[in-house]
């Protein structure tokens, strides 16, 4: 077992009813919070939020690594952050967004969640566990609007009560360029991964790694949208909201948002056997034009498939949603094939990939470039070693996909 050398689908779109209720009495503490009882717009159907005041729990706790300062921390940031971007998700419009310089849109959310979470961790982490970071927002891209949303959303239950305070949590996530060299260990952070999910109301995910030596260490990702359970999708009773944790060489766990039910390990041993290749699930962004602009995924699962959809002229056996939520789900066993195939000249950036990778791989998944090459963490912020990502939940399944990668390549 990995030991630190510090030691250290768019499913709804919900209206909301507020109940307040008890949610745990312990020995060791009582936490009052609410439960918001959703309706769907489509369909009628009822899904359940828990939504408390703290961030740690015993059942938290009762993760195999939770003794590992950098995992519970972790934790109670993505938590502490999860809780502003949903109500900032449900009242957003276009004046809390703005397009930055490579066109890629940027919101309130976004903003507000990583100056959360890297001030957590700022605060929080112990002597000698690192406090360099790497983030994708920078405060220079704020604009007097968004500055006001922003602090209207994080006043009240964060310290980030001014201007000043908000820009240096935002760039906290620079300081990893700050080094001569390629810092040793850093966190990484997206905050708002899925960011036109987000703007769609439907699903996103604050995705979280720790890195050292260029290896993935640790991985949070926080998925407020994501059903806790994939059978549950259409149940009046669906629990909404989970947290895929993974700590090198030891496994991969699903928490809920609150900490409120007993972690569930995932993975290999722990999921329902999967499909063979013919009836593998692939879970691929809802946008093609950027994580498959060339429809090279469609033409992968016509391969394993035999066919596509007739209906749709699509892939058969699919689940498209936004985020590195796929990774989760492939994880836990909501599908078996995770495709991302951007344009050939894009070079992904560290936190788009490092965290979902590590729950992949704790699950006991297969993961690689779309060559086969190993993910290589040590060129700087950006993967500009490799190009695309293939993985599936076993060796099998990944030699037949990555087969078909090859074969649509000729």
């Amino acid at each position: 077992d990995y030991q630190f050398s510090n030691m250290m689908n768019p499913w709804t779109r919900p209206l909301q009813r507020t109940w307040p209720m008890l949610l745990l009495l312990s020995r060791r503490s009582i936490s009052v919070a609410f439960c918001h009882i959703e309706s769907s717009r489509s369909g009628g159907r009822h899904h359940k939020k828990l939504f408390g005041t703290s961030t740690t729990s015993e059942f938290t706790e009762a993760l195999p690594f939770s003794n590992v300062p950098e995992v519970s921390i972790a934790i109670e940031a993505v938590r502490k952050a999860a809780k502003i971007t949903e109500k900032i998700q449900k009242t957003i419009d276009t004046k809390g967004t703005l397009t930055k310089d490579d066109e890629s849109p940027v919101t309130v959310g976004d903003f507000a969640c990583q100056a959360i979470v890297l001030q957590h961790l700022r605060n929080n982490l112990p002597d000698g566990v690192t406090k360099t970071f790497l983030a994708e927002e920078k405060s220079s891209n704020l604009t007097p609007v968004l500055t006001e949303q922003i602090l209207n959303a994080v006043s009240d239950t964060t310290s980030i009560n001014d201007e000043e305070t908000l820009r240096d949590c935002i760039d906290l996530g620079q300081s990893f360029f700050d080094a001569d060299t390629i810092p040793s260990q850093f966190f990484c952070l997206d905050p708002i991964d899925g960011t036109k999910g987000f703007l769609r109301k439907e699903q996103y995910c604050i995705a979280l790694g720790l890195l050292e030596d260029g290896v993935p260490k640790v991985a949070v990702l926080a998925c407020p949208n994501l059903p806790f359970e994939d059978d549950e999708e259409d149940s009046l009773d669906a629990r909404v909201g989970c947290i895929f944790v993974a700590c090198k060489g030891q496994g991969c766990y699903q928490l809920d948002m609150e900490g409120k039910v007993e972690p569930k390990r995932i993975g290999e041993g722990y999921n329902a056997e999967p499909p063979l290749a013919n009836k593998a699930r692939f879970c691929v962004g809802v946008e093609q034009g950027f994580g498959d602009p060339t429809g090279k995924a469609k033409v992968m699962a016509q391969e394993l498939h035999g066919s596509l959809d007739e209906a749709t002229d699509d892939i058969k056996y699919a689940t498209r949603i936004d985020s590195q939520a796929k990774y989760g789900l492939v994880a836990r066993g909501g599908g078996e094939f995770y495709v991302r195939l951007p344009r050939l000249d894009y070079e992904e950036w560290m936190w788009d990939v490092a965290p979902g990778v590590l729950v992949l791989q704790e699950s006991g998944g297969i993961i690689t470039d779309a060559n086969g090459n190993d993910l290589d963490f040590t060129c700087g912020g950006k993967l500009s070693s490799n190009y695309g990502v293939l993985g599936a939940r076993t060796k099998p399944l990944y030699d037949d996909l990555l087969a078909a990668y090859r074969s649509a390549n000729h």
